[in-house]
């Protein structure tokens, strides 16, 4: 609003004389003069009954039944109301200032959600509109979205984000706070800030065509949150629902009791807090879990709609459900196809690999079954990153020392063999650790050693004769074997980390 707009505007209610007009500032704030304390800012109008401030700002208005006099060094913009009249015309400003924000951060948003074509793209950018990060999560608390130009440093809110979803202690805690409880169906923001973390945080319910479809998180912090941001919250939750109409239509979907029985157990909610017509849905006798992960365009990966049709196609009786980055698939372990032809159902450029879980028969078992596959695809993609596939029966020991060397020294289990060897092989310029690696790889079968080493099988003996004597080493004992292989583990494991 510019300075002749504001004195069109008090004129309609006030008297008002004009000292001075000379320069255009946008106003976007009014304030009460502090003489020594306030400093003047080009974009905010001053209020004072003193008429001879030792520092004028640059847009001034003087509270006085007359006009002073002299005005030594007076402001560019310089206007006198009436005393009587203070009040009435403070107020008014105020709420025309309020509503000129308010527009103009409405229709920045709407040309944002334009341009962007992407909720999750949207509220990153609105981010930097507050100084503060935000997430959207769905009814089911499900991570869709949040801000990484103002990242998220709440440590709770950022393992959140990392799992996509909110387990069900979590939503079980936040559900207890009594802002949560007296919450209305309106659109209006509430303060859901817990003792768990250190900072505050304002929650705005997101609705589409008049159905509640998840909430807006701001998280306070450098700078706190004002009233101010309370009204961009709120405004930012239309825009919001705005854009998931146009560009995230799939969080309108009503989902199945299949899809929320399987959501609940991934989150970890008791089997007896879930309704009991959840309790008598039927599963095959043996089920498997794929964790689809996109290295590469995650947001094009898990909005590609025609991908979760093609996975129905290919897997008729499987149950999806799509997190923020990832895609989940619970079907039959039997008669499945290739899982190469269950990765080309997504698009190419988004580098898609799956981790696989071991069968189990059980379905409340899922969310060990989901840790079974993350865990298969994070350390199977540390030892072999130009693979796709990784299932967990075949890295199972080495999530298991992965695991392990998160509390200790896993390389105090690795047989005094492998030092050995590697000592020996530096010094004299052999592969005799390359030879017992292939050894026991080959499941000690000296005919498939050769094959695999392209060597006489005579070469390979000479080799292991070798090996004995170097380290005095049993090379038959099942124990020591299992010992090796153990310690390859360990040294494979060891070189992806350093």
């Amino acid at each position: 609003m510019k300075f002749q707009e504001v004195i069109r505007l008090i004129g309609k209610s006030s008297d008002i004389q004009v000292i001075s007009e000379s320069t255009n500032h946008d106003i976007a704030n009014i304030r009460l003069w502090e003489q020594g304390k306030s400093k003047s800012n080009g974009s905010t109008l001053y209020f004072s009954a003193d008429a001879q401030p030792t520092i004028w700002p640059d847009n001034f208005i003087i509270v006085s039944d007359c006009i002073p006099e002299p005005l030594h060094g007076s402001p560019r913009n310089l206007a006198v109301i009436p005393s009587d009249n203070f009040a009435k015309v403070f107020n008014i400003l105020q709420d025309a200032l309020t509503d000129s924000s308010s527009n103009k951060f409405y229709n920045y948003l709407v040309e944002v959600a334009d341009e962007v074509k992407s909720t999750e793209a949207l509220i990153d950018v609105a981010s930097q509109s507050f100084n503060a990060s935000l997430i959207l999560i769905d009814r089911d608390f499900r991570i869709i979205g949040y801000s990484t130009q103002i990242p998220v440093t709440d440590p709770i809110w950022s393992e959140n984000i990392k799992k996509g979803y909110c387990d069900y202690e979590f939503v079980s805690e936040v559900k207890k706070l009594k802002s949560v409880q007296m919450a209305d169906n309106s659109t209006l923001p509430f303060e859901v800030t817990c003792p768990s973390s250190p900072y505050r945080k304002l929650a705005c319910p997101v609705y589409c065509k008049d159905a509640w479809v998840g909430s807006l998180i701001l998280i306070e912090g450098e700078g706190t949150y004002h009233c101010s941001h309370k009204d961009m919250l709120q405004t930012l939750s239309g825009i919001a629902g705005y854009s998931i109409i146009a560009h995230s239509p799939q969080l309108l979907y009503r989902t199945s009791n299949y899809y929320n029985f399987l959501y609940n157990l991934l989150i970890g909610t008791p089997i007896e807090n879930l309704p009991e017509a959840y309790r008598n849905l039927k599963f095959a006798d043996t089920i498997r879990l794929m964790y689809f992960r996109a290295d590469n365009n995650a947001d094009n990966f898990v909005k590609a709609s025609h991908v979760i049709d093609r996975l129905h196609k290919l897997l008729p009786d499987a149950h999806v459900l799509s997190q923020h980055n990832a895609i989940i698939v619970v079907s039959n372990a039997a008669g499945q196809p290739a899982l190469s032809d269950l990765i080309e159902v997504f698009p190419p450029a988004c580098a898609v690999k799956v981790g696989v879980s071991g069968k189990f028969h059980d379905i409340h078992l899922l969310r060990k079954a989901l840790n079974e596959a993350q865990d298969a695809l994070e350390v199977g993609f540390r030892l072999h990153s130009d693979y796709s596939v990784f299932k967990f029966e075949d890295y199972s020991t080495y999530i298991m020392l992965e695991h392990l060397s998160r509390t200790e020294d896993i390389s105090r289990y690795s047989n005094h063999v492998i030092q050995q060897l590697q000592r020996y092989d530096e010094a004299n310029g052999t592969e005799l650790l390359h030879t017992l690696s292939t050894y026991v790889n080959c499941n000690c079968s000296i005919k498939e050693t050769a094959a695999a080493m392209f060597m006489h099988r005579n070469s390979v003996i000479y080799r292991l004769n070798n090996i004995r004597k170097i380290c005095d080493v049993n090379l038959d004992d099942p124990d020591t074997q299992f010992s090796i292989r153990l310690s390859f583990c360990i040294l494979k494991l060891g070189n992806t980390e350093s």
